[in-house]
């Protein structure tokens, strides 16, 4: 099983798969064929669903896969993406980055340094070395075995089992959020009852030095403010007669990326802090005029918290940045003034902090449109923004447009949300027995496996105080699985169940007026899949790096008997 398992991976591994790129189209016609190949689809080929994501240009699409075995309504999802990054920090290795055996080989002979971990690893034979070997190919390749077994012995299980496997997850989801639309017409058509989703991808140590395996009850969200600090220019020669947005924009970066205060906690788990993901001025010239225009993306993922908690947070993280910078501005403009004898000094309005949901309706009363005109003025086909491809360039566009409709020139920061959402699920969501029946599988399978031993075993004991427990299970010989509950990598499960209330979702649209215009993402159709999630995936090390790896034992071996344990559990006869 497990050669045969690892042979279809190689096969996954070596169809280059970049993130919008050519590639997503042919591996998703790679996997097309090798299903059309099994009797099943030959005798069922309307189970093998190909689902082009809507509106993409570059024509890509995902699967829907069905293997259906005794009649019954209950449904499990298997979902799993088939995009990489890219392979351009591979260097001069970046030919060989998808070919796992010529590439250790090139990484043994010497061709790139290695740190001191993956050196001693390269000259093991426990890892496939490579660019989506561990995010997320083998999570794939887990799932195709799968299905083929489970096509193939029909007669042992009920009901159906379904897989998604979707392009762009690396990039915008673009093909989840079209997949679950595909999923909810197969569950209503079929009258079908989805107990649960199950996803693959990757896991990895925590910290330096973990050995711990790991499976999530849940998904970390993410939400993308947006910040377009506009201050006041002047000439580089009268630097004090104006405010440097740079300035002002550092003081923010620095208030809010990596700080644990902006952290979220929930379920005795906190996330990572907020990180930088752009930052730039807006000045496209050299000139001695001073920059007077600034912006910054910044991630912050969401465990507990709400769009409407996190607006709060940065309302708050922006005064006192914009505070901060004027206490500097002015520090410094008198300690000049007293070198220089220069006997006045310049003195500004203090910023003002407002949300783009306020600024759209300033802007609206004061050209007397409702907001909805005003928006389809600038986002809508053929307005003036819609050449804009990138919806996070457009959100800015549409900052800066509107900002200069107002007549003060004071300085301001505006705050909204950029595109993509994720929503965040957790277990306790969910009234459901999902949890606890994955965790009769996971104890049985570990019995066979002949585990040393297991500890802590329940996964959905709230009462007992399930948030302030270790829980893990041993599955041999110094492989410990422990269970948290958001998984921390961002991933598709978050279009499979949204847990935020109407009040906390229109302030979302109202702070992202892309959303439902250039950006599609359908929360009516993720309410009613309502799925509760796990991730259970491959095992290795430092995805999105040239040094990325995935280990054979765990991931070929024990984590294709835990996902059989579980389907056969969840839907076994």
């Amino acid at each position: 099983m497990q050669r045969d398992l690892e042979a279809l991976f190689l096969q996954l591994v070596q169809q280059r798969s970049i993130v919008s790129s050519a590639g997503e189209i042919e591996i998703i016609d790679f996997i097309e064929q090798y299903l059309q190949s099994w009797d099943y689809f030959k005798e069922n080929p309307a189970k093998l669903v190909r689902v082009p994501t809507q509106n993409d240009p570059l024509g890509r699409s995902s699967l829907l896969v069905c293997v259906s075995g005794q009649e019954a309504r209950e449904t499990v999802i298997l979902l799993g993406h088939t995009d990489t990054v890219e392979v351009d920090d591979y260097g001069l290795l970046q030919d060989l980055a998808t070919n796992p055996h010529e590439l250790k080989q090139a990484l043994q002979a010497g061709g790139r340094d290695l740190n001191p971990k993956a050196k001693e690893e390269i000259i093991e034979d426990d890892y496939f070395w490579g660019r989506g070997t561990l995010d997320m190919k083998a999570g794939v390749a887990n799932e195709l075995h799968l299905l083929k077994n489970l096509s193939e012995n029909r007669e042992e299980f009920k009901g159906h089992v379904v897989a998604l496997f979707v392009c762009d997850e690396e990039g915008n989801s673009a093909g989840m959020i079209t997949a679950v639309e595909a999923l909810l017409k197969w569950r209503d058509d079929n009258s079908a009852e989805i107990i649960g989703a199950i996803n693959t991808d990757y896991n990895t140590a925590q910290y330096p030095g973990d050995k711990h395996y790991y499976l999530y009850r849940g998904t970390v969200g993410k939400i993308m403010p947006a910040f377009y600090v506009r201050t006041i220019e002047t000439h580089a020669g009268d630097p004090f007669a104006g405010l440097d947005a740079n300035l002002v924009l550092a003081d923010l970066v620095s208030e809010i990326t990596l700080n644990p205060k902006y952290s979220d906690t929930a379920a005795g788990e906190v996330s990572v802090p907020p990180i930088t993901l752009k930052m730039a001025d807006l000045k496209n010239v050299y000139s001695v005029k001073t920059n007077h225009e600034a912006w910054t993306l910044i991630s912050v993922p969401l465990f507990g918290q709400s769009p409407s908690d996190v607006i709060k947070k940065m309302i708050a993280a922006a005064r006192k940045a914009s505070d901060r910078s004027m206490e500097k501005f002015y520090r410094y403009q008198e300690t000049y003034n007293r070198k220089a004898n220069i006997p006045a000094s310049n003195i500004f309005p203090d910023f003002e902090i407002i949300t783009l949901s306020e600024l759209i309706k300033r802007c609206a009363d004061i050209l007397g449109l409702d907001q909805a005109s005003l928006l389809d003025r600038y986002l809508c086909k053929g307005s003036k923004l819609s050449n804009l491809t990138d919806t996070r360039e457009q959100t800015l566009q549409l900052m800066r447009q509107l900002e200069l409709i107002l007549p003060d020139r004071r300085p301001r920061i505006v705050i909204g949300f950029a595109p993509p959402f994720y929503p965040a699920i957790s277990y306790s969501q969910f009234k459901t027995d999902f949890y606890d029946r994955i965790d009769v599988s996971i104890r049985s399978t570990a019995m066979k496996l002949h585990a040393d031993d297991m500890i802590d075993s329940a996964l959905n004991r709230q009462a007992e105080g399930i948030n302030k427990v270790d829980l893990s299970y041993r599955l041999g010989v110094g492989k410990k699985l422990t269970v948290k509950t958001f998984y921390p990598y961002i991933s598709d499960l978050s279009y499979l169940a949204l847990p935020y209330s109407d009040d906390d979702l229109e302030l979302l649209g109202e702070n992202m007026p892309t959303m439902g215009r250039s950006y599609k993402i359908p929360l009516e159709t993720i309410r009613a899949l309502n799925c509760p999630v796990i991730n259970l995936g491959a095992y290795g090390y430092d995805a999105h790096k040239w040094t990325e790896r995935v280990e054979r034992d765990y991931s070929f071996r024990i984590l294709p008997e835990l996902l059989s344990g579980i389907i056969r559990d969840l839907l076994g006869i």
